[in-house]
């Protein structure tokens, strides 16, 4: 009985392991402004400027990540200023309070030119 029942608890732990992800990929939203949001009448030296605050940002804030256990897919800086990242799920809260990061969401699905 004891076996059968020993047996039934390892499938069942087996089966939460098999089905519970190591990494969700999310898109973590940063505090500097995107680069859209410069006027239409904005300088070269303008947008070079926030071009660089925003390469810093996400160069500082990828090296906080990549020790939660992130690994990078992307980075936006046209309309937002993003990284997309897998990530451990249990690693979400604490990538939520590193400074700088305005919110992280879950990406449930994206188009891929690869696919």
């Amino acid at each position: 009985m004891f076996a059968g029942l020993i047996a039934s608890v390892v499938f069942a732990a087996a089966q939460v392991s098999l089905s519970s992800p190591q990494t969700i990929e999310v898109l973590v939203v940063l505090s500097e402004p995107a680069l859209a949001s410069l006027p239409h009448a904005a300088t070269a030296d303008q947008r070079a400027e926030l071009r660089r605050r925003i390469v810093r940002q996400q160069d500082d804030i990828m090296k906080r990540l990549t020790a939660l256990g992130a690994v990078e897919s992307a980075r936006v800086q046209g309309l937002r200023n993003a990284i997309v990242v897998k990530l451990p799920p249990a690693a979400i809260d604490s990538a939520k309070k590193i400074k700088g990061v305005i919110s992280v969401h879950t990406i449930s699905h994206r188009n891929r030119i690869d696919d």
